[in-house]
C-alpha cells in the first residue's frame, strides 16, 4: 500500500475490508512517525503491534510504500518478519525498480509492551 493508504495490492481470507485495513495501517503508522519525531526519536522503518489474537508487521518498502503484514498469534514474529522479507524480495524482483529502505534482515522484533483485546 501507499503511506496514504492506496491499496496497492491485497491479499485476505473471508470477507475481511481491504479499504479499512489499509486506512487505519496508514494511520497507526502516521501516528507512531509522529510519536517518535516528537520524543525526538528517528521515524520507525518497521512497526511491530502485538494482541492476544494477533500479530502486525508494516515496513517501509520503496519510496512511498508500505508492506502489511497480519497474522495470528500462531505465526511467531520472526516466521511474520521472514515472510515480509519475501514479499520484499518478489515485490523487488518482479518491479526491477523497487527500491528497499533498509537492510535485507531486520534486527530480531523485541516485544516490549503487550496490548490486550478487550
Amino acid at each position: 500500500m501507499r503511506r496514504t493508504g492506496t491499496i496497492l495490492g491485497a491479499w485476505t481470507k473471508g470477507d475481511i475490508s481491504r479499504e479499512i485495513v489499509s486506512v487505519m495501517a496508514a494511520t497507526m503508522l502516521g501516528s507512531i512517525e509522529t510519536m517518535s519525531e516528537a520524543l525526538g526519536c528517528p521515524s520507525p522503518e518497521r512497526v511491530a503491534v502485538e494482541t492476544e489474537r494477533c500479530r502486525m508487521l508494516a515496513e517501509k518498502f520503496e519510496p512511498h510504500g508500505v508492506l502489511v503484514l497480519v497474522a495470528t498469534r500462531a505465526m511467531s514474529a520472526d516466521a511474520l518478519q521472514r515472510a515480509s522479507l519475501q514479499l520484499r524480495d518478489r515485490v523487488s524482483a518482479g518491479s526491477g525498480a523497487a527500491q528497499r529502505t533498509r537492510p535485507t534482515m531486520p534486527a530480531r522484533i523485541r516485544t516490549t509492551h503487550q496490548f490486550h483485546d478487550r
